[in-house]
């Protein structure tokens, strides 16, 4: 099983290089980000330092995801409060390990990784929104936006073509599945928080709306 591991600390590299080669997995080892080429093979699992030199990899984690889908990212750092493991989880790592660590736990925590065997992970992005379909997340600005599960669905509908018009019964089929009375607000209940939730975010994505029309994003 082919495993990337990407960390500019030679002795650390090392280590984890020959920990992981004696359970069988088959490493490649990286200094930095690379550019992958689009021809290369997708690993199972990328190992990937937080921090390298002064670059903040975070930053590059949805790249990552969009270039390989299927793969785990498993995300090393000595930056190890909750604010900042929950900021790169909601950005796409799959998990988070402090340094220092034990291999023991590296081991572990690998072959709990590769268990999840073939998930097909679904992250998109409109405007500074970040969609985690799995886990049913947004983030803005690497912030994770709270909603209900009704308001994620709303707005997951809504960003699957940015401009494009969904009518209030479309977004009832789709997100309730009923047939609701048609005095119904709760739909008009449901973007008005979306509304809020997403200046209090700070994001610059608008559910805009027209009467006797429908709602739409503008990004």
């Amino acid at each position: 099983m082919n495993i990337f591991l990407i960390e500019d600390d030679p002795k650390v590299q090392s280590f984890i290089h020959e920990n992981l080669s004696s359970e069988g997995y088959a490493v490649t080892a990286f200094e930095r980000i690379p550019a992958f080429d689009q021809g290369g093979e997708e690993p199972a699992l990328i190992v990937l330092d937080r921090l390298i030199g002064n670059q903040d990899t975070k930053d590059h984690l949805l790249a990552i995801k969009r270039r390989f889908p299927k793969t785990l990212i498993l995300i090393l750092s000595a930056l190890n409060s909750p604010h900042e493991k929950a900021q790169v989880l909601d950005l796409g790592a799959d998990d988070y390990l402090g340094k220092p660590f034990s291999v023991i736990e590296l081991s572990a925590r690998v072959r709990s990784l590769l268990r999840r065997g073939n998930r097909t992970p679904d992250y998109r992005q409109v405007g500074d929104l970040i969609f985690n379909v799995p886990e049913r997340t947004v983030t803005s600005h690497g912030r994770r936006v709270d909603l209900t599960n009704k308001e994620f669905q709303v707005l997951k509908c809504l960003s699957t073509q940015a401009g494009k018009v969904f009518t209030k019964f479309q977004l009832l089929d789709l997100v309730w599945e009923s047939n609701l009375e048609l005095e119904s607000n709760v739909l008009e209940v449901t973007i008005m928080n979306l509304r809020r939730k997403l200046v209090e975010g700070r994001s610059t994505v608008e559910i805009q709306s027209k009467r006797n029309v429908g709602y739409w994003l503008e990004v």
